[in-house]
């Protein structure tokens, strides 16, 4: 993983020829790549992934997808996207800049950089901020999900766990909200089961100035109390899994806690739970969900006579992307990882793997994750949707498999959320 990064100027000329991988074997749709073939999908994968089809743990099945992603955002978000070209700047604090006032940017509706060139300096700290604000582009959020520990034996554990956020920037419901400090958004996660470790939960507050670190609280039963966590605490496992919370959509933390570097532009393989749209709808209280009918992803574990890691996807559609291969070093000395590089799509501005090394340079863990898209009837609201992301630890020779999106997991966006539960009055409610 460790290359040189790739000049400003091939950088910019390896985006226009369409991300192009010179010298490479290349797929096509219909392809199935496994280990007697692995060596096709050499250069479209990060070394640990193409690794794990080269040892049989993986078999990949090629597709296209059957739609446009960059048109698969809602309505309001598409115009945003026109409307904010050449708006926004970053100043010298990595924080973002509202051009025609030049004041630091308060409530942005829609993302802030719509336009990334590779030559800029400042475009990979313009592609998280994307990929951030897309986590508020679709409202306040509640949804459940589940962590389900696996090993090379097979299943050990499921942790279910309960997820509900509010974003007061980017999306139109939060422009009228009162925000005095700051905010960016709040957020609370929840373990209901099983039994030993139910009510553990984690209250967020992140703010918008870059100089502002997070605030973040826990809560343990066995000790009934609520602490105070330090950004480094972020980096430890979350209850015995193979994850920490920054691991959440591929990166969850702060921007400016991070040193970033783009690596260079390349096409790279990515997994879909499916080609074409699932249809969504409102409900009664004028919340979007997403449909029951979406399908679940099947691991080894689950599958007759796989013979791969019983944590591999075994139902999964891998299409070529365009990727931003971006390094990534904590600032804080104390965080549990290393250097990260992240594999994310300037087009759907999700994260699709995080490589993960430890502090003393090592390589770790690969996490990847699982998208898919929903549309409603009319086209007018549209999202990428994560129907899981799996970690797994190449040391302990295990993973972490979290169920998001899908026939249990049912997403609703634009929920609506009592602002007081992100007190703390508000957070003690839910640590029972």
């Amino acid at each position: 993983m460790r290359r040189k990064p790739t000049t400003s100027v091939c950088l910019a000329l390896l985006f226009l020829v369409g991300f192009s991988n010179p010298g490479f074997p290349d797929v096509s749709p219909g392809d199935t790549v496994d280990a007697s073939n692995w060596q096709k999908a050499e250069g479209l994968l990060p070394e640990s992934v193409l690794n794990w089809v080269r040892k049989g743990d993986f078999i990949l099945q090629i597709g296209e997808l059957a739609l446009d992603p960059k048109t698969t955002h809602p309505e309001y978000l598409l115009k945003a996207l026109e409307d904010n070209k050449g708006r926004y700047d970053l100043d010298s604090r990595g924080g973002i800049v509202d051009l025609p006032s030049g004041r630091t940017a308060g409530y942005i509706l829609g993302l802030p950089f719509p336009e990334l060139d590779p030559a800029d300096s400042k475009v990979v700290h313009k592609i998280m901020y994307n990929h951030q604000y897309m986590q508020h582009a679709y409202g306040h959020f509640r949804f459940n999900f589940q962590l389900i520990w696996v090993g090379r034996s097979g299943f050990e554990r499921e942790v279910q766990a309960k997820w509900q956020s509010a974003s007061l920037t980017c999306h139109p419901d939060a422009r009228d909200i009162s925000n005095p400090e700051g905010i960016e958004k709040y957020s609370i996660l929840l373990v209901t089961k099983p039994y030993d470790i139910a009510g553990t939960a984690i209250m967020l507050w992140r703010y918008l100035s870059p100089d502002t670190p997070d605030n973040t609280f826990g809560y343990i039963p066995a000790v009934r109390r609520v602490r105070r966590m330090s950004a480094a605490n972020r980096s430890d496992t979350f209850i015995g899994s193979d994850e920490c919370v920054d691991d959440a959509n591929g990166y969850d933390g702060k921007i400016s806690a991070f040193d970033w570097k783009l690596l260079r532009v390349q096409e790279g393989l990515v997994p879909f739970l499916d080609t074409k749209p699932y249809s969504f709808s409102q409900n009664e209280a004028g919340e979007w969900v997403t449909p029951k009918d979406v399908k679940p992803v099947i691991y080894g574990y689950q599958a007759k006579d796989w013979k791969g890691a019983p944590w591999a996807p075994t139902n999964l559609v891998w299409v070529k992307r365009p990727m931003y291969v971006i390094e990534m070093t904590p600032k804080d000395r104390y965080y549990n990882y290393g250097t990260h590089y992240l594999w994310a799509d300037p087009e759907t501005y999700a994260t699709t793997y995080k490589i993960i090394y430890d502090r003393s340079g090592k390589y770790w863990k690969t996490l990847y994750m699982v998208n898919f898209f929903c549309q409603s009837p009319d086209k007018k609201m549209a999202l990428v949707a994560v129907a899981g992301q799996n970690i797994i630890d190449e040391r302990a020779d295990h993973a972490t498999i979290t169920e998001n999106c899908g026939p249990r997991n049912i997403w609703t966006m634009f929920a609506q959320v009592d602002l007081d539960d992100f007190s703390m009055a508000g957070f003690q409610k839910f640590c029972k």
